[in-house]
């Protein structure tokens, strides 16, 4: 069954959603640049999920308190990354973000960072292992060419130095 999604092909109206989306993001940030993948790509578990390390990470903004905010003010976005240990306690974490309503999220971090739910779930035996830590991103960043070039493989590095298997992935 998990071999019928090895490619997924985007639908004509998937297609015309993201245009939609596309053009009103182009009219809202001048300097944006479009890069999107042509299909998705599945790459099915090779063991059982008990046994796997999932990492996390979220285009949220989400960081410690004590480290550098992300810099909301810069047109171009901030491709920096922020590195949180899967043992940090969430009353320690925060959002630097301008580009979403985080209101939830600052009443319960777990709506964007679902660090908590993911203990309860290795803790239930659901999941193997937490990766030691997670790296974190602003999403906001309309020339993506810094995050594919640098930001994206420098952390796939470390994810897979981590021993990652799955990931668990939220947006901003």
């Amino acid at each position: 069954m998990l071999d019928a999604y090895s490619l997924w092909e985007l639908s004509n109206a998937e297609k015309q959603k993201y245009e939609d989306w596309m053009t009103r993001i182009l009219t809202g940030h001048t300097g944006t640049k479009d890069a999107r993948n042509e299909r998705i790509n599945w790459s099915p578990l090779t063991k059982p999920l008990s046994e796997c390390t999932v990492g996390l990470f979220t285009t949220g903004g989400v960081h410690l308190i004590t480290d550098k905010p992300f810099d909301v003010a810069d047109a171009h976005g901030d491709a920096s990354f922020r590195e949180i240990p899967n043992d940090a306690d969430v009353s320690d974490l925060t959002i630097t973000h301008t580009h979403y309503s985080h209101v939830a999220a600052d009443q319960d971090i777990n709506c964007i960072f679902p660090i908590e739910r993911l203990r309860e779930l290795k803790a239930e035996g659901f999941i193997g292992y937490i990766a030691p830590r997670s790296y974190n991103i602003m999403g906001f960043n309309p020339d993506p060419t810094h995050l594919i070039e640098q930001t994206a493989p420098e952390l796939a590095k470390r994810y897979k130095t981590d021993g990652v298997d799955v990931m668990f992935m939220t947006c901003g």
